[in-house]
């Protein structure tokens, strides 16, 4: 058998090609097309022959596709390009096209041949991508990502818009006392309010948690709406035989007021709703310059912390744990403070919420640990440290591994350390918090929970975690000679730590009445101003003294060495 010429071949596999594959002339007028036309647009061959490939192109996409033909026909290189077309049925297809120019021995352009491949699931699989991605999933709105698409595009356009910033007020308690099906419940009530009072134009959004924001292409009406907004969150929320009663801080910023870009629309109306929240719930406030003069000043000191954390100026103080029945020392609990060369010995409310919010928690975290455990390590054996976690920290998985490492590092056993966390940093992130805890006390480690009596999830943390103890609040001590309800939640605390085999530890005792009230109740353990107020480890001598003479422990007003005698 012969074999095919050149043009019998191209035939050949044009016409048994899944593309569909046309000869067009210069002008666009299609000379030759594949069988292949039949599958992509409805249509036979020799119905096509002869018309412009314009024809049937999708109105909104002809000039794109006008200017890919010029563009190969006067030799500027191949040509590829997407464009809708009507099909014979009706039906709107994407179609993926390239173009290539085809000529003539003298080298003279003769025509263009184009394959051309149908796109159309590919593209409504990348729309639905899009959508997704551009979507929150509980709510149905705009996510931040729609939404920072959406700020841009309207200051492109020179809008004088407003942007408020929205917050909930009083969220959290509904998750921690009712379980997250009722939070996304209640989160998914707000963005429908937030929606049905949306006037015409604006742009509804939930950018993460219990933050939303909405944008206003006038930002004349951004006081009037966003008061609006406040009274329709303040309704009570009824799902699911949960009533949440809530309110929300909202903070403004406007265009070109606070400037011409997302970020810094998004910056300043982020930081008018903190003024917001921090004067009282259920308020608004635009954006001030000299919200902007507290930020710098706040940057300038989270850099000094961040210095003074590597200069070692974060050191431990120690403040001492009693035994309530022997009343001998067994531990000191580690606390923070800044050794500042210019103000003296800060307390931690002056920085650890600078540190957690700057990103510093953790190597200020491990400093004074570490510090913590070398100085421990010269005292008399059995005397333990507790060190308290920031709830931040209770998010990182490397915790555990963290701890152990310090631990191996200075020599100290872990079961002469315990660690202290709150409620708050658990319930964030419960599984987290769990692995971690669980590595940790797996290790000998043990684990307090702090403050216990003042959250919203006392009695689940206590279940959901294996802890060790529980750290009766100083409020409730300090309490116990003014409310004689006090004296029933401490009682009841203890007795429900006594059921489950826990230690407990009161922290506030101030006067010998209140210990022996405390220590009648059966609390293990206690600490406050009457044993001692945190010292650095070159004061504790006469209590370290005491320990080896087998002394009781002493009060604050009798600390020298001369008066280790009994309480």
């Amino acid at each position: 058998m012969a074999a095919p010429d050149s043009e019998s071949l191209y035939r050949l596999l044009a016409e048994n090609a899944t593309d569909m594959i046309m000869r067009l002339d210069l002008d666009g007028t299609r000379t030759y097309v594949s069988p292949a036309c039949r599958a992509l647009l409805g249509y036979e061959a020799h119905q096509l022959v002869g018309i412009s490939t314009f024809s049937f192109v999708y109105p909104e996409d002809l000039g794109a596709v006008r200017e890919r033909i010029r563009l190969v026909s006067e030799g500027h290189g191949d040509q590829r390009g997407l464009n809708r077309v009507i099909r014979a049925d009706g039906q709107v297809v994407w179609l993926e096209s390239s173009l290539r120019l085809v000529r003539d021995a003298a080298g003279a352009p003769r025509a263009i041949v184009a394959v051309v491949r149908d796109v159309h699931e590919q593209k409504q699989s990348d729309a639905r991508i899009e959508q997704l991605a551009s979507t929150d999933y509980l709510t149905g709105l705009p996510n931040r990502r729609a939404f920072l698409k959406a700020l841009e595009a309207m200051l492109d356009q020179g809008a004088r818009c407003a942007l408020l910033f929205f917050d909930l007020d009083n969220f959290k308690p509904i998750n921690d006392i009712h379980g997250h099906s009722a939070g996304d419940a209640v989160l998914i009530e707000v963005a429908s309010r937030l929606l049905g009072e949306a006037p015409p134009g604006a742009f509804v959004a939930r950018l993460g948690g219990d933050e939303f924001a909405v944008l206003l292409p006038d930002s004349s009406i951004a006081a009037e709406h966003a008061k609006l907004l406040l009274q329709v969150v303040a309704v009570p929320i009824v799902t699911g035989g949960v009533v949440a009663e809530m309110g929300a801080s909202i903070g403004i910023s406007r265009s070109p007021q606070q400037g011409h870009d997302s970020e810094s629309l998004l910056r300043t109306a982020d930081m008018a709703m903190y003024h917001a929240k921090r004067a009282g719930a259920g308020r608004h406030m635009f954006f001030a310059n000299d919200m902007e003069e507290e930020l710098r000043e706040k940057a300038v000191y989270k850099l000094r912390l961040r210095q003074a954390i590597a200069a070692g100026e974060i050191v431990p103080y120690y403040q001492p744990l009693v035994d309530l029945r022997s009343r001998r020392l067994v531990g000191m609990e580690v606390l923070a403070r800044w050794n500042h060369p210019d103000h003296g010995i800060l307390p931690p409310s002056e920085f650890i919420a600078h540190a957690e919010h700057g990103g510093m928690i953790t190597p200020l975290f491990k400093d004074l640990l570490r510090q913590a455990c070398r100085d421990a390590s010269l005292w008399p054996d059995g005397l333990k440290i507790a060190v308290n976690m920031s709830p931040l920290q209770l998010q990182d998985a490397s915790l555990s591994q963290t701890v152990l490492d310090i631990l191996a590092e200075s020599g100290f056993s872990p079961l002469r350390l315990e660690l202290e966390v709150t409620e708050t940093g658990i319930v964030h992130d419960l599984t987290t918090a769990k692995m971690v805890l669980g590595m940790l006390r797996n290790a000998g480690i043990r684990v307090a929970l702090d403050d216990f009596g003042t959250g919203y999830a006392s009695l689940r943390m206590v279940k959901e975690l294996a802890v060790d103890r529980l750290k009766i609040d100083r409020s409730f001590v300090a309490a116990l000679a003014s409310a004689p309800e006090s004296g029933r939640y401490v009682s009841a605390i203890i007795g429900l730590a006594r059921a489950l085999g826990l230690g407990t530890t009161a922290e506030g005792i101030e006067d010998a009445a209140t210990m022996r009230r405390i220590a009648a109740m059966g609390c293990d353990l206690g600490q406050g101003y009457y044993f001692g107020r945190p010292r650095p480890a070159a004061e504790l001598g006469p209590w370290l003294r005491g320990v080896e003479d087998g002394a009781p422990a002493i009060p604050e007003a009798e600390f020298n060495a001369a008066a280790l005698r009994t309480v």
